[in-house]
């Protein structure tokens, strides 16, 4: 069985997120998750993108990167556990797979008490300074701004998600995450333990029923590029071409290459619209 049941949110590393924020949440007209939040440590916030959120964050120091990795950079990925944290966490040690103590991160509610909002577990087989991948189990009623109390994680995503929906996924028509491309200097070896991570036999590994994981040979371990469904290519290569957004164009995928980062668009088929 998979050791989680969905991608809970992909991180996003930048230099300042002010601008990307803004271009996803007006431009490409995306659910705000977590509005801009300016802290000492980092400058972050979410955009829902219909089955996942990304998570902008343009950190005070970068001195956790590698010098090949600075932003902007596709940093990794939080996967949803699919068992309580201590039962995913034995059943990836008894996959052979090794992950960092759970840690929880704490917060005072409205009524003084600490209160877990989440707890974390690095997933060392498939991680690296420039690759982060990790456990993320959200509290049922993590008491973390800006949500309330009274919400779960799954009634703030089911009603991101219709936000997204509604809009018909804004002027992209955006449906969803559904590929992530992931190079590697040991091919072999990060795809046995993602086969063991998500319980699929193939490759592309099929991370979740809508999102596959291509590995490819490369001199470090990095998320290369990132692909999304949309509802209509012609649609999305008309607003990107309007703009001179569309790098490639190659008739059943749009291509976009912004400072480093490299996202591509293909046409999701009508039986999986999603509304």
């Amino acid at each position: 069985m998979p050791a989680y049941q969905s991608i809970d949110h992909v991180i996003l590393r930048l230099h300042a997120a002010e601008p990307w924020f803004d271009l996803l949440t007006k431009t490409f007209a995306l659910p705000t998750a977590w509005p801009l939040q300016h802290a000492e440590f980092a400058t972050y916030g979410w955009v829902h993108v219909g089955n996942t959120d990304l998570e902008l964050w343009a950190a005070a120091s970068n001195a956790d990167l590698p010098d090949h990795a600075q932003p902007p950079l596709f940093h990794g990925f939080a996967l949803e556990p699919a068992l309580p944290m201590p039962d995913a966490l034995a059943h990836l040690v008894a996959a052979g797979i090794a992950c960092k103590p759970a840690r929880a991160f704490q917060t005072l509610d409205i009524d003084g008490n600490k209160v877990t909002n989440f707890t974390n577990s690095v997933v060392l087989g498939v991680s690296s300074p420039s690759c982060c991948m990790f456990l993320c189990e959200w509290d049922a009623h993590a008491s973390i701004y800006p949500w309330t109390e009274a919400d779960t994680p799954v009634t703030r995503r089911a009603v991101l998600s219709k936000a997204l929906r509604d809009s018909g996924g804004g002027p992209l028509g955006l449906v969803g995450l559904n590929a992530i491309r992931i190079g590697t200097p040991d091919r072999d070896e990060h795809l046995r333990q993602w086969k063991s991570l998500s319980g699929s036999g193939s490759h592309p590994v099929q991370l979740t029923p809508e999102i596959v994981l291509e590995l490819v040979p490369a001199e470090h371990l990095q998320v290369e590029s990132l692909g999304f469904a949309v509802r209509s290519l012609e649609v999305a290569r008309q607003f990107l071409s309007s703009r001179q957004w569309l790098d490639a164009n190659s008739g059943n995928m749009l291509t976009i290459s912004r400072q480093g980062l490299t996202v591509q668009l293909t046409e999701v088929a009508p039986h999986t619209h999603r509304g």
